[in-house]
């Protein structure tokens, strides 16, 4: 198993949401608001410096759901060039 962690700008996160339905990823926890810094986007801090935030979406699936989701992100990624989308898996022992 693998927790597959996505952080996007909030201007996307319908259609990464959307995205990852169409994975079949029906299980999730989603942080709404989440100040960060990418290396494309800068920074997203919610106040007037620095305006915008992201959200970030966290779920639990089997190592090959969690291939196909990163290969489809960083499609959408490469589409989108200047939104703002970072996504990673770490390995996950147990769950309940």
């Amino acid at each position: 198993m693998k927790q597959l962690a996505v952080a996007n700008d909030i201007a996307i996160d319908s259609d990464i949401r959307a995205l990852l339905a169409e994975l079949g990823i029906k299980a999730w926890t989603r942080i709404p608001r989440a100040a960060g810094r990418g290396p494309r986007t800068g920074a997203r801090e919610d106040d007037h410096v620095w305006p915008g935030y992201n959200a970030v979406t966290l779920a639990v699936v089997d190592d090959a759901l969690a291939a196909r989701a990163l290969d489809a992100l960083r499609a959408f990624r490469e589409a989108h060039p200047k939104a703002g989308l970072f996504a990673w898996t770490v390995p996950v022992d147990a769950a309940l």
